[in-house]
């Protein structure tokens, strides 16, 4: 399809490129309520006297053909499961990326341990292997891989650094449902992998999360670490380790139930939508879209792609901007409150805890971490780089080709004003 970028922009009083309304989004429907009536039916909520629950566990396992699935309270539960279920003594490193969400470091911190954040590949925003690997002292006690925006990180590299390390990897698939990597669906290699149901993710339960692992012993940890370290399969309520609640109730693991039956329809369609606009995108100068390498599958959590500012002499603000008087919505600074998460108050300050300093810095365990501004410079340099466009189901390829559209009008006014 041929698109005419030489027409002026919104910002110029020309005509917005997205001239189609947008489809109602609505994710949610009869069969929800189906299940969600049983429940209310059966009248048990509570997870551990329900259905739901364990029905979920067993499906969401089968998907990534895992033994064991433990459902949770939210994705940041997930991966503060994970963590807590590798019983790191405090003070130890666990090294993940710095573009993520707060959800991935949160449990870390909760138990103790230094979140020590990894650079970033420049042409996919995942964990770059070797910064990684620089990163690996003998004080680190993970690996936790985080597959940013539905795209798989480098996996073969990273499980080689983990064992040669001798560490564990977990693998934080909050925006990486469906997404393959050499074949594999990502959450599959990991010792331990987990899941985020929030609302915006491929599918929601509003909040919910899901851990995954092969490992029996795991399996047990993860099933009283979630539940006040209540030995419910035993009927002993004898707390032998501090643990929180974060319990799914039958009613989330009902929509989640009906929304996993959705998910290989709006993978379909966020897969073949986020691939139309990135054969769009390579035929406008001045923009490129995130790199999905060879053998891997993007599962398009969400859309992003990089500007080269020296060529269209404009910042992603500005871009961004005329982009959303295009009626495009884009959105810059990435998804992290425009810096990487080390940058964050909480990372500057080591203010995690009141009155103290701990797990950043602690006499007990040694610890003296210190974050700065330079840490991870291909991370930092993004934020002013990358654009986000959401994708979603109710999107058609009509929406599709006007973005194209709007990102094409942009690069080339901004081109043009470059050369002028």
């Amino acid at each position: 399809m041929k698109l005419d970028f030489a027409q002026p922009l919104a910002i110029h009083g020309g005509p917005k490129a997205k001239q189609t309304p947008f489809r109602p989004r609505r994710r949610h429907g009869e069969r929800e309520k189906q299940l969600l009536n049983e429940v209310i039916d059966s009248d048990v909520l509570f997870f551990y006297l329900g259905t739901k629950v364990r029905e979920l566990e067993r499906q969401f396992a089968a998907l990534y053909g895992r033994r064991h699935g433990i459902a949770c309270s939210s994705g940041t539960a997930a991966v503060h499961i994970a963590v807590a279920a590798l019983e790191l003594p405090p003070g130890r490193e666990v090294i993940t990326s710095a573009i993520t969400d707060m959800g991935s470091v949160t449990g870390i911190l909760y138990q103790g341990l230094v979140p020590v954040f990894a650079d970033v590949e420049p042409d996919t925003l995942n964990m770059d292997p070797e910064s990684v690997r620089k990163r690996i002292t003998p004080r680190t006690g993970a690996i936790l891989v985080v597959h940013h925006a539905g795209l798989a990180a480098d996996l073969d590299a990273l499980m080689a650094i983990g064992r040669e390390a001798g560490i564990p990897v977990v693998e934080d698939c909050a925006q990486a449902y469906g997404c393959r990597y050499h074949g594999q669906l990502v959450g599959t290699r990991g010792l331990l992998s987990t899941f985020s149901l929030n609302h915006f993710k491929h599918i929601t339960c509003g909040s919910g999360g899901m851990v995954l692992t092969d490992d029996d012993r795991l399996r047990y940890f993860c099933s009283l670490f979630l539940d006040k370290c209540y030995q419910r399969e035993e009927g002993i309520r004898n707390p032998f380790f501090l643990a929180p609640n974060y319990q799914m109730t039958e009613l989330q693991a009902a929509v989640a139930l009906a929304q996993l039956e959705k998910l290989p329809e709006f993978l379909e369609h966020r897969i073949r939508l986020g691939r139309r606009l990135d054969e769009h995108l390579r035929e406008i100068p001045g923009v490129t879209p995130q790199h999905t390498p060879p053998g891997c599958v993007h599962s398009y959590f969400l859309y992003l792609f990089r500007l080269d500012t020296n060529r269209l002499r404009c910042t992603a603000e500005e871009f961004a901007q005329a982009l959303q008087a295009e009626g495009v919505p884009a959105k810059a600074r990435l998804i992290t409150g425009g810096r990487p998460v080390y940058l964050y108050d909480i990372f500057q300050r080591r203010s995690a805890f009141p009155g103290s300093q701990y797990p950043f810095v602690s006499l007990d365990t040694g610890a003296s971490r210190v974050y700065r501004a330079g840490d991870c410079p291909v991370a930092e340099a993004a934020f002013s780089q990358w654009l986000t466009l959401d994708m979603a189901e109710n999107y058609t390829e009509t929406d599709i080709d006007e973005f194209a559209l709007g990102i094409g009008k942009v690069a080339y006014h901004y081109r043009k004003a470059a050369a002028a």
